[in-house]
């Protein structure tokens, strides 16, 4: 009696990075702690970070991966014809306590976030006393899409990203808003990796991409 018409909108593919990629990312990682990097990405970002730097070495092994996840999300979101993509730059975040991204959004036609190291669990982030007596809606240290809904509010979805995350990752529209709020229980780096595809023949019949 009833059915659902189903309107042209992107959305969000999710995932799990392999874990020999993951490892092959992560080894790079701890390198750059380790030893630093001559490779700062700030000038580039919107993050309020003082540490943001490129990937290099492991981007060899990280690329495939994106590059398949993206036809996925072509043949999932109908958004014309699987084109061949490029993945541009690929950055890490070592987001330290207090620090955030504000919202933002990309370049390019798809972007992505890894989780590869989260310090905190989020039912510690509720005990703080800047947050427990707050709204149950606020969600401190999540990650947040914001975007208009069908009927023009404003409205957003928060990732609850926390320990156990690790290798996790999100892909979606490159103009889609979204930031990332401050956690506060750990002196740990919480670790994300960010990037963006790009194709020489844009999106252009579509709203999102015009």
């Amino acid at each position: 009696m009833f059915s659902i018409l189903p309107l042209d909108n992107p959305g969000v593919l999710k995932g799990t990075l392999p874990m020999d990629i993951y490892n092959s990312v992560m080894s790079e990682v701890k390198e750059i702690e380790r030893d630093g990097s001559p490779n700062t990405y700030n000038h580039e970002l919107a993050g309020i970070i003082e540490k943001e730097y490129l990937l290099k070495k492991s981007k060899f092994f990280l690329d495939p991966f994106l590059l398949e996840m993206s036809k996925e999300y072509l043949k999932n979101f109908g958004m014309g014809v699987v084109e061949n993509y490029t993945v541009g730059e690929v950055w890490v975040n070592l987001q330290k306590k207090n620090e955030y991204n504000p919202m933002h959004c990309h370049d390019g036609i798809l972007s992505f976030v890894i989780w590869m190291k989260i310090p905190y669990k989020m039912s510690d982030e509720f005990q703080m006393d800047s947050v427990k007596n707050s709204s149950p809606t606020i969600m401190p240290s999540c990650f947040e899409f914001v975007y208009t809904n069908i009927l023009g509010e404003i409205g957003g979805f928060q990732i609850p990203v926390e320990e156990g995350w690790e290798g996790r990752i999100v892909m979606f529209p490159s103009r889609l808003k979204h930031q990332v709020y401050p956690f506060q229980t750990s002196d740990g780096y919480r670790i994300s990796i960010s990037g963006n595809l790009y194709s020489s023949q844009q999106l252009t019949y579509h709203p999102l991409y015009s």
